[in-house]
């Protein structure tokens, strides 16, 4: 599919309100491997296709590429409301891996990857949590806020519990593991196929 006809590429965030009429829309581009710009000439990592949504970033501080985000309460699917914070809560995507490292500015509209491959980002901490298998299907993991420099981030799902915490780890998986990790990988990418139902 490569570039199309959209109101941003990826790696690109706007500020202006002309994008309002393209929130919550959804559009399609090849899977490019994260190696410089998002152009004609870059080089496929696969032959997925990459499910993108235009959000824009309600959350009051800037989000960074590779991490998990949550919708805003709203309903409206067009507004993201910071990062998942609460082990195998309902995630809205991952911020586009393209973009610049210092993220998107609150206010401005972005690509967040609902289905297809995308990196996402480990714990912070070495252990359990960041043991991932090949495969292995992913939820989030718990922070103390939605702005907490350890929220956002991917936890294998786990099936064992109380009923309430089971449900939720068995309806809000997001995505299966498509490279492994070990407790020593702390902060790194892990490549996921996502798969957002919500």
């Amino acid at each position: 599919m490569g570039l199309q006809n959209t109101p941003l590429q990826r790696g690109e965030y706007d500020t202006s309100s002309d994008n309002t009429r393209w929130g919550g829309r959804v559009f399609y581009f090849d899977d490019v491997a994260l190696t410089g710009a998002f152009n004609a000439t870059a080089a496929k990592r696969s032959e997925h296709i990459v499910e993108c949504c235009l959000v824009k970033n309600d959350s009051g501080a800037a989000l960074l590429p590779k991490r998990l985000v949550v919708w805003k309460t709203s309903g409206s699917k067009t507004l993201v409301d910071g990062y998942s914070a609460t082990t195998a809560c309902q995630v809205a995507g991952v911020v586009d891996e393209h973009l610049p490292a210092a993220g998107v500015p609150n206010g401005s509209w972005f690509w967040m990857v609902r289905k297809g491959p995308a990196l996402a980002t480990t714990d912070l901490a070495g252990g359990a949590n960041n043991v991932i298998a090949l495969n292995a299907y992913l939820v989030a993991l718990t922070a103390a806020t939605s702005g907490a420099t350890t929220a956002g981030r991917v936890n294998t799902q786990s099936l064992a519990g109380a009923t309430a915490v089971l449900g939720d780890q068995v309806q809000n998986a997001f995505g299966q593991a498509l490279s492994a990790m070990t407790t020593g990988q702390t902060n790194a990418d892990v490549l996921v196929y996502m798969d957002c139902r919500f």
